[in-house]
């Protein structure tokens, strides 16, 4: 049963019913919020609804995005810009918009102005849609190669190539990408890796160098799932987002927002950060810093997740955020922990959203063997899912359990008459 808490003030009484935790939810450890970032997701929270780590990541990945690519985290050969690509998802009505609302409010209402204030330029923002990668393109475009006849582009594209884009509909986004031409998830990819793209169409062709574009996405559970399948979950697309679960923590009936004066001491503070970004050339770990990393890489590193490929540069650039905050080109062992332990939440997010609908189609698999005893690949699509599961997700599921020893798998010849290749069966490994 939901706790409820009471909470009084001079001006009012405000009743505030505390939500559950879902079974198997992640919990983001404490000292994922560092900083200015992690107090304003836990002042913004304090009287509403909005989840703190949804907030959270909203603000890092926009304040990355106004930090541009001019300071860049270099280890070696390595860098780590401050972009992040994050993706939200609840269940419906679990509060994805509502941990968007202070972090816009924030940027755009305040630390826009304040910005503008000190003679500098915000970065640029678009709701979306992300429906086609040359939409895309054409947003951070480069001058054209054609001339006027004074000598000049016939386009002179976008000077500022810092964008920030807030997707609302992020399963239009993945039901766009299977369109057939669709280059959505191939932009999606080079803006992380480079921020160069060029896509190849016959007209009206856009070519994109040296772009920082970063996003965050919103999607329900039940769509991100439906949409991404089990053989996408794995692809190089999903491996360059921050999956972050988020939910409606508790019902306020009476909302507050963060006092006037208390915003302005954020933007100023981020406005600062921001100045300093655009005066910074490189960023570098201090010694402490690099005896933190050499252990945290390797464990990174051999973590055997599906988005452990690139899991060493998600904390890189997020530890690079956190110090360009601090007003530091120092990363420091700190920024590297919060960057961390925020790893581990989306981590834990990937497990809940993924591998929770994944164990229970196991479950059921398992179950319908004990029950049967052997049962081939057309029974199991059959009996176990009525046909309501695609292949390529069904053989991850029987290859994985195989692989845990808990299935085996063997040939027998048809005994209806019919020719052909044997069956293949599935039975359960008594141990």
């Amino acid at each position: 049963m939901s706790n409820v808490v009471r909470l009084h003030d001079n001006s009012a009484h405000h009743t505030i019913e505390i939500e559950e935790v879902p079974s198997e939810f992640p919990v983001p450890d404490t000292g994922c919020y560092y900083g200015i970032a992690g107090r304003f997701a836990q002042e913004a929270c304090a009287q509403s609804e909005a989840d703190p780590v949804g907030v959270l990541m909203h603000l890092l990945t926009w304040a990355g995005a106004y930090f541009g690519n001019r300071a860049v985290l270099r280890l070696g050969d390595v860098e780590a810009p401050p972009r992040l690509f994050c993706v939200t998802a609840s269940s419906a009505g679990g509060g994805k918009g509502t941990a968007a609302a202070p972090v816009r409010k924030l940027m755009r209402d305040y630390v826009d102005v304040q910005l503008r204030r000190m003679g500098l330029s915000p970065a640029l923002y678009r709701d979306g849609p992300m429906s086609s990668g040359e939409g895309l393109a054409w947003a951070v475009r480069d001058p054209a190669d054609t001339e006027d006849e004074d000598g000049n582009p016939t386009d002179k594209g976008i000077p500022d190539k810092r964008l920030m884009i807030l997707e609302e509909e992020f399963a239009a986004v993945l039901q766009a990408a299977r369109r057939e031409g669709n280059t959505v998830s191939a932009a999606i990819r080079r803006f992380w890796d480079t921020g160069n793209f060029s896509p190849l169409t016959k007209n009206n062709r856009v070519t994109v160098t040296d772009a920082h574009v970063c996003f965050v996405a919103h999607i329900t559970y039940e769509e991100l799932v439906k949409r991404l399948e089990q053989s996408e979950y794995a692809t190089a697309l999903a491996s360059r987002i921050l999956w972050v679960c988020v939910r409606r923590p508790k019902i306020v009936a009476i909302p507050e927002s963060i006092p006037v004066g208390r915003m302005l001491n954020y933007a100023d503070e981020i406005a600062k950060a921001i100045q300093f970004s655009s005066e910074t050339n490189e960023l570098s770990l201090t010694s402490e810093a690099l005896t933190v990393w050499s252990t945290l890489a390797i464990s990174l590193a051999k973590a055997n997740t599906p988005m452990s490929e690139r899991s060493r540069m998600q904390v890189l650039r997020i530890a690079c955020i956190f110090a360009l905050l601090d007003c530091t080109a120092q990363v420091e062992a700190h920024h590297l922990r919060a960057a961390a332990h925020l790893w581990d939440y989306c981590l834990g997010s990937v497990a809940y959203i993924f591998e929770g609908e994944q164990n229970e189609d196991a479950n059921k698999i398992l179950a319908a063997l004990r029950k049967h005893g052997g049962l081939t690949t057309t029974q199991i699509r059959i009996n176990v899912f009525q046909q309501n599961i695609k292949s390529a997700t069904m053989n991850t599921l029987l290859k994985s359990l195989e692989t845990q020893g808990r299935i085996r798998r063997s040939t027998r010849h048809r005994n209806d008459g019919r020719s052909g290749k044997p069956a293949t069966v599935f039975e359960l490994v008594k141990h």
